[in-house]
């Protein structure tokens, strides 16, 4: 899998969210400014090209889809950032996160929950 460049991510979340778009469709699940047609058609065969997306022809129209969901991308690309920032140490990557982040007492909480279910599960 390769990572997704800003522009690439912007595509996926709104096929990730409507699933089957034409380039029509992507372009009015936008924000303003609205990209031109064939900006939005290049990135969407950069996509495909990448294994992203493929497409359904209907008529002269094609219909986009994703072929990776988006949970998979995420995992992925946070393993990536595990293995290239943290040198493999998800205990530092954890560490680095909560520690820069300004967790609320509910966060840590929900953190200890998870971590304690994790737990349970494991046994």
């Amino acid at each position: 899998m390769k990572a997704l460049t800003e522009k690439e991510q912007m595509v996926m979340s709104v096929l990730w969210e409507h699933r089957h778009c034409g380039v029509e469709d992507v372009i009015n699940h936008l924000d303003e400014p609205k990209p031109a047609y064939n900006t939005i058609l290049t990135f969407l065969r950069i996509l495909e090209q990448k294994g992203f997306i493929s497409y359904e022809a209907q008529g002269k129209k094609h219909i986009y889809y994703p072929l990776i969901e988006k949970g998979e991308y995420t995992r992925w690309t946070l393993t990536e950032m595990k293995d290239k920032l943290f040198n493999g140490s998800a205990r530092s990557m954890v560490n680095t996160f909560i520690m820069e982040s300004g967790l609320s007492d509910s966060d840590v909480r929900e953190l200890i929950e998870m971590l304690n279910m994790l737990e349970t599960a494991k046994s």
